[in-house]
Order: C-alpha cells, then sequence, then structure tokens
C-alpha cells in the first residue's frame, strides 16, 4: 500500500512538473528566451524518461536514430513544446503566428467546411489558431476524458480537460467524440462546421495498404471515406520547429477531394513519409509504430513499450 502511494506520487509529480508547472513557466518567458530554456531542459534525461526510452529503442529498430543522444534531445524538446504550446494558446493573440511562424500555403479560401487532417507530429496546437483565423469554425475530433480512463491519474485527467477546453474555445464548437460513430462527424460537416483530428490512431479500424518509409505499412482511412461521402476537401497540415533557433514553420498542404480513395490515402501515407523523414524524432507516436508497419523478417522482436502518459 505505502508503496503504491509512492509511485502514485511520483507519477503525479512527474506530470505536474512536465505538463504544468515547466511549460507555464516557459510560456511565461519571451518566446527567444522560453525556447533557451526549453532546449537545455531536453538536455536532461530525466524529463519524459519512459517515454524517450521507448521510442529511442523503436525508432532504432526501424532505423531511423542517426545520432542517439540528440534523437532523444529533439524528442523531449517536441514533447515540452507541444506542452508549452498550450499555456501559449491561452496567453498569446494571433501575433505570435505572425512573429514566430513562417507559413507555407493556406488554408482554402471561404467559409465551407473541411477536414484538416494531420498527425502526432511536431507541436501542432498553433495550427487550430491559424485554421480559425482562416474564418472557420472546427470541431476537434476525440476520445472521452471520463475520470474512470485516468485512475490513478487526476493530474493528468485535468490537463487532457484543460486541452480539449482549448480546442473547444479555438474551434468554437463543441468536440465530436470519436467512439458515437460517423454520423455526429457528418452532421457537423453538413451544417458547415470542419473537423479536425490526427489518424495515426491504431486500432480504430478501416486500415488499408499503403507505402511508408520504404516499408509496407498501414493507415486507418475512416476520414477519408467520410470526406469523400461528405464532398468535403482534406487539408493536410504540419508544424514543426527549427530545434536550433526555435523558429515555427507551419506547412499547409493543397486541398484534396476525395474522387479515389486508394489515391487520397496514398497522399496520405506521402505526408506521413515526409514528416518522419523531415524530422524523425517529432513522431510522438513511434510507440505504436508496430501496429502501422508490417513486419519484415528481418525484424527483431516487437517490443512491448505501452506507455499509460502516451494518452
Amino acid at each position: 500500500m505505502i508503496d503504491s502511494r509512492k509511485n502514485r506520487l511520483r507519477r503525479e509529480l512527474r506530470v505536474l512538473v512536465e505538463r504544468w508547472l515547466v511549460p507555464a513557466l516557459i510560456a511565461l518567458l519571451p518566446w527567444s528566451l522560453g525556447f533557451r530554456v526549453a532546449r537545455r531542459l531536453a538536455r536532461w534525461p530525466w524529463f519524459f524518461r519512459e517515454r524517450v526510452d521507448a521510442t529511442l529503442a523503436i525508432a532504432q529498430r526501424y532505423g531511423m536514430v542517426g545520432d542517439p543522444t540528440r534523437f532523444a534531445a529533439e524528442q523531449r524538446l517536441y514533447h515540452l513544446v507541444d506542452h508549452v504550446d498550450l499555456f501559449l494558446l491561452k496567453w498569446r493573440s494571433d501575433r505570435y503566428l505572425d512573429r514566430h511562424f513562417d507559413i507555407e500555403g493556406q488554408w482554402p479560401e471561404g467559409q465551407d467546411p473541411l477536414i484538416a487532417l494531420s498527425f502526432h507530429w511536431g507541436a501542432g496546437f498553433w495550427a487550430l489558431r491559424s485554421l480559425r483565423r482562416s474564418g472557420r469554425r472546427f470541431a476537434g475530433l476525440s476520445v472521452r476524458t471520463d475520470p474512470q480512463s485516468f485512475a490513478g491519474h487526476t493530474l493528468l485527467h485535468r490537463y487532457a480537460l484543460l486541452r480539449n477546453a482549448e480546442v473547444v474555445k479555438t474551434g468554437a464548437h463543441e468536440l465530436v467524440y470519436i467512439g458515437d460513430g460517423p454520423r455526429p462527424m457528418l452532421r457537423a460537416l453538413q451544417g458547415g462546421v470542419g473537423l479536425l483530428t490526427s489518424i495515426d490512431v491504431p486500432g480504430v479500424g478501416g486500415e488499408v495498404p499503403v507505402r511508408l518509409l520504404d516499408r509496407e505499412a498501414q493507415l486507418p482511412s475512416g476520414m477519408v471515406k467520410l470526406a469523400e461521402k461528405a464532398r468535403v476537401p482534406i487539408v493536410f497540415f504540419a508544424v514543426w520547429l527549427d530545434p536550433a533557433t526555435g523558429r515555427r514553420k507551419l506547412r499547409i498542404r493543397e486541398p484534396l477531394q476525395v474522387t479515389d480513395r486508394a489515391a487520397a490515402m496514398a497522399f496520405a501515407a506521402s505526408h506521413l513519409d515526409w514528416m518522419l523523414r523531415t524530422a524523425p524524432a517529432a513522431w510522438h507516436f513511434w510507440a505504436y509504430a508496430d501496429a502501422f508497419f508490417r513486419p519484415t523478417p528481418a525484424d527483431p522482436t516487437t517490443l512491448d513499450v505501452g506507455d499509460r502518459q502516451s494518452a
């Protein structure tokens, strides 16, 4: 019992430091100074230790790690900046986009609904503000954050609620829950509300074969099918940073009207492939890589790297 309480306290303390205190303090600083602090802290192996160690082992297995020390530091940096962005979104105006982002491409003109898609890569929270600035309302897709699924993780649950609340505020629409099926998503699109989500979520069904990192892989196709049925375009986007300077980058791809599902899925895979090759340490979902890539005879035994904090 005592050991159990100690372990819980350690977990809560880690979440308090990694997701609340340090990100909030960095967000209070001017970005040039805050990023220097974040980059220095990212060299400390204590931060996100279990997640980064697991990620490093798997990414090495897929041949995506050159310098392990640098890879680990960059992943810690992306984790930290992603949490900092929650507080930056709450406390900074749109001028932050103009000052600190290089933006390639633009959201389609007009206010017709679209499906904005990305992957759990980089630090993409500010894309929400960019999308909202285009004049569109959108609903973020989410799993339900009920207390039972966060039993023993009080601060992590509160953090998830705060993050979801910021998505609701920015999109000017309530969340749409993935577990409720496609009908609420379709109703939102038909009502003029866009959708925003990441599609590299394993086990949701509808996976189709694609080519990724010169390997056979599979990605969920549900959002592509929905876009085809609703006759709305898909817009892929990516947000990342220069690990040396902290300069942000937002890439908005050209709208994709789905008339050929296989071609649309190939486009999605090419977008993720570009992301992984551009900054492999920026993918937060390396722990689930084995759910996407089909095993080859040369692959070592799969590792079990479940991590509660990846929720």
